[in-house]
């Protein structure tokens, strides 16, 4: 048997064993797991660490911090064993351990016809809260990176679209996702954070962070509305509250680049709301925050952005008033002819003036 039969094999045991185990036991196994990844991937809990630290406001990674942090990665193996029994669930299942609210919102949203974008960060239980919306009859489409081998992942992207979400790949995801915008249509994003030095710096907790640009650059390419939705367990594992909130409020003013980053800005101010609410259902475990050598080569870039915009904004050549000062440098033929006399003048009294002495 080759790997990728292994692979496929061992994903398809491990979810039908997860169905059919009460979550009285998968749960606090869960938990158990979560604790040993905290504790021995020190690399992902470190990093865990200093987020919380600077989301909570701590001089330091202290007890309490490490409190949170700690739950976050219970929380988070709580939710791997939520997406792997998935596939053995109907919307309808899944709705029922849910208690929603917000939904008035989506449909203001749709009333404006520019199309509506649901976003959800890392957060609690993010496919649920597709598969919750997809449940309201609420035809969606999203993203999903491929996954290896081909028929691992066309199982687990089979499992979203057989909860009614069509699902993009990465590599023409950008026009199809436009185009169902542009039809009033409604996608589900999850915030991914972008790759090192890529994305939209914007203020979080007070620090400056990336966040992805492709949210911010669909709403400019198509005005669409944006909602932000999550999925928080609930006390007990045995039940979910789902929430969409206000639409997120934004002004276009024409220009690419300020209008995307003030999208972005509103959605990471939505977001900081959400995780200080419920810090330990975030799961950040790499750096996001920007370090002081970061900061410092982000702004020396926005200086040199700046002097380059200052120097390619000259004065158009075609402007009234560039032409208008033209026309008053302009000598005139009769005012030229005048000139040359007034010189003539000149010249002879010059040479009269050498004469007589």
């Amino acid at each position: 048997m080759n790997k990728d039969k292994v692979v496929v094999n061992g994903y398809k045991t491990i979810s039908w064993l997860l169905w059919k185990l009460p979550s009285w036991f998968t749960y606090p196994l869960a938990a158990f797991g979560g604790e040993v990844y905290y504790w021995l991937n020190r690399n992902h809990s470190h990093l865990a660490d200093v987020n919380l630290q600077i989301v909570l406001g701590e001089p330091s990674t202290n007890r309490r911090v490490r409190q949170v942090a700690r739950r976050s990665f219970r929380n988070y193996v709580k939710y791997m064993v939520d997406f792997l029994r998935q596939p053995h669930l109907n919307v309808q299942d899944i709705a029922a351990l849910i208690t929603s609210s917000g939904w008035e919102f989506i449909e203001e949203a749709q009333t404006y016809g520019k199309g509506v974008m649901l976003i959800s960060p890392h957060f609690g239980n993010w496919d649920g809260a597709a598969a919750v919306a997809s449940a309201h009859g609420y035809k969606i489409s999203s993203v999903a990176k491929d996954f290896n081998p081909p028929e691992l992942n066309e199982l687990l992207q089979g499992a979203r679209r057989s909860k009614g979400i069509k699902i993009y790949s990465l590599k023409d995801s950008m026009r199809g996702l436009v185009s169902t915008l542009k039809a009033n249509g409604m996608v589900v994003l999850l915030l991914d954070s972008p790759l090192q030095n890529e994305g939209i710096v914007v203020n979080f907790f007070g620090r400056l962070v990336r966040f992805a640009a492709g949210p911010g650059t669909l709403v400019y390419m198509t005005g669409a509305k944006v909602v932000l939705g999550y999925m928080a367990r609930q006390p007990g594992n045995r039940t979910f509250y789902g929430c969409w909130e206000p639409i997120i409020q934004y002004e276009l003013t024409g220009e690419r680049d300020h209008d995307i980053r003030a999208i972005t800005q509103g959605i990471a101010n939505e977001v900081e709301k959400l995780v200080r609410r419920h810090p330990d259902q975030w799961y950040m475990f790499h750096s996001i925050f920007l370090t002081d050598a970061e900061i410092a080569e982000y702004e020396r870039q926005q200086q040199s952005g700046s002097s380059k915009k200052a120097r390619r904004a000259r004065p158009n050549p075609n402007s009234a008033s560039l032409k208008a000062a033209d026309e008053h440098d302009k000598i005139k033929p009769d005012e030229e002819n005048t000139l040359k006399s007034e010189k003539s003048e000149k010249s002879e009294k010059s040479e009269e003036s050498k004469t007589s002495l």
